[in-house]
């Protein structure tokens, strides 16, 4: 039986100062000593079915040792109190995460979420909240390291990854935060990726008073759908065998790639390596096929022809339904298509079919295709699909959902999330979600980040390392803000280039265009 708490389940640095000060009746009380208040919090909090294993003060600037087995340190940009605690969150399973309290506090509270299977806590998201003044926490998703080992014959580790790590870190982390500041959590948000973009979702549908808003990019909703399909993708290859007829060489990737800037770059109006509208490209590769039928690094063989034609289209059913949208042209620039495409059978795939979907350690995924998928699907252990279109209840409490996704995610295809959006405005009959919840899609970005020097895809997304420029119009963490306490959506984002020179991402329903040199959204 789950403790009480887990059975209730209803539950600046780089900001401008007068932004971040506006925030309606908080008061953030002035401390003798914010470090003695740290080590004292240990013996303050008394919190069910958790304990807190440490409460440090961090000087600015430092580097910090970390839990678990995925990293060995990590930057602590601003001072904070550092808190480190165990939640039991079943007879058979816990979940750890980490609470970083800035000495500037502005009333906010931020939970980040996980890559991949978790395992990790996301420390670089973590920084960054707590730089942008947000009380910020973040979880192990239930289990330690980066693969999918811990979910094998334990149900409720599988449960944490699915929800309940994010939800009960969330609850707790509000609880330390207000015995930290003498003041309760003004407003709650929520940033992740991938994994962490499924676990937002997860948030709306499952848990819709937990965050105030979300920001949820590149999600990987549809869970055992996209699994199968990255499994059945790379069996299109010929993984595991390097040496299969259907494998793509690297080199062969690069001359796949030239071919199809040259069909579609300029459908924008600018050579810039970049497909800004993905959907509008038709791809013909007849000019790559080799004449003498040999493989070779600047042609293609009838077998390799036919993977791409596999790749560049949507996965259908034996019913004719569409499964999964197919790749967008463009994301074989970004170097994540060799997670998939290199010639082993999916990391992801294997990892959940093996330990989840059949609990077997030896699985033989020779025959891995549509029947898999169906069983899976089927099965959805633990929820894990996250594919509810039921978001009435967010909307109605007034939460604002933001999400983006790279054009050229080379992971889950942008299409997941033009599908998701579609599930929800049909679900609450409305024929636009504008009022609660956007996509943004940035042209040329991989999954969740990169793409080049002349990609626009710093967008204060992913760590201190996104921000372009810190401001509302430029990053969806500010934008999230913005929107939720001020009631100004986001019209655009401005995405950043390495460079310095910025490109505006449109929202679903809205086309880029290039208009006296200058991109706008029409």
């Amino acid at each position: 039986m789950l403790p009480s708490l887990f059975r209730n389940l209803g539950y600046g640095g780089l900001f401008d100062a007068t932004f971040l000060s506006g925030v309606a009746g908080v008061q953030v009380p002035q401390c003798l000593s914010r470090r003695d208040e740290c080590y004292n919090l240990k013996n303050k909090l008394h919190l069910e079915n958790t304990t807190i294993i440490s409460a440090t003060y961090v000087e600015p600037n430092s580097t910090v040792n970390t839990a678990g087995s995925c990293q060995s340190n990590a930057t602590v940009t601003s001072s904070i109190c550092r808190v480190y605690a165990s939640v039991n969150t079943s007879s058979i399973s816990s979940t750890k995460f980490e609470l970083w309290l800035p000495d500037k506090w502005y009333g906010r509270f931020l939970t980040v979420g996980n890559g991949g299977f978790a395992g990790c806590i996301d420390y670089m998201n973590t920084d960054y909240g707590a730089t942008e003044h947000f009380a910020t926490v973040g979880s192990d998703g239930g289990h330690d390291g980066v693969d999918s080992s811990a979910f094998f014959n334990n149900s409720e580790v599988l449960v944490d990854f699915s929800w309940r790590a994010v939800h009960v870190s969330a609850v707790l982390g509000k609880q330390i935060v207000a015995e930290y500041y003498s003041s309760p959590v003004s407003y709650s948000y929520y940033l992740g990726c991938s994994t962490g973009g499924r676990q937002a979702y997860m948030a709306a549908t499952r848990f819709p008073e937990d965050f105030d808003g979300i920001v949820g990019g590149s999600p990987a909703v549809n869970n055992w759908i996209l699994a199968s399909w990255q499994g059945i993708a790379s069996k299109w290859i010929g993984a595991p065998d390097l040496s299969s007829p259907k494998h793509i060489s690297a080199p062969q990737w690069d001359t796949i790639h030239a071919e199809i800037l040259a069909q579609c770059d300029g459908l924008d109006g600018i050579l810039d390596g970049i497909i800004t509208e993905p959907d509008n490209c038709r791809l013909d590769f007849t000019s790559l096929a080799c004449q003498d039928a040999l493989n070779s690094t600047s042609c293609l063989t009838k077998e390799q022809l036919d993977v791409l034609n596999n790749i560049f289209n949507p996965l259908i059913g034996i019913k004719g339904e569409l499964l999964w949208p197919r790749l967008d042209p463009g994301f074989e620039a970004n170097d994540g298509w060799t997670a998939l495409l290199s010639g082993s059978f999916a990391f992801f795939a294997e990892g959940f079919f093996r330990d989840v979907v059949y609990t077997d350690k030896f699985h033989n995924f020779d025959n891995f295709s549509l029947p898999d998928l169906y069983f899976s699907s089927f099965l959805d252990a633990a929820d894990i699909s996250t594919w509810s279109p039921d978001l009435s209840t967010f909307r109605a409490n007034g939460g604002k959902y933001l999400t983006y996704h790279g054009h050229a995610d080379s992971l889950i295809p942008a299409g997941i999330s033009k599908i998701t959006y579609d599930r929800v405005a049909t679900n609450l009959s409305l024929s636009s979600l504008d009022d609660f919840y956007r996509l943004f899609l940035i042209s040329g970005m991989g999954h969740c980040t990169g793409g080049g020097d002349t990609t626009a895809y710093l967008i204060g997304n992913a760590g201190l390392s996104t921000i372009g420029v810190n401001d509302t119009e430029h990053s969806v963490l500010l934008a999230i803000v913005h929107w939720v306490e001020s009631g100004v959506a986001p019209e655009v984002i401005l995405g950043t280039t390495p460079n310095g020179t910025e490109r505006a991402h449109c929202r679903y329903g809205q086309r880029s265009a290039l208009v006296d040199n200058i991109w706008v959204c029409m």
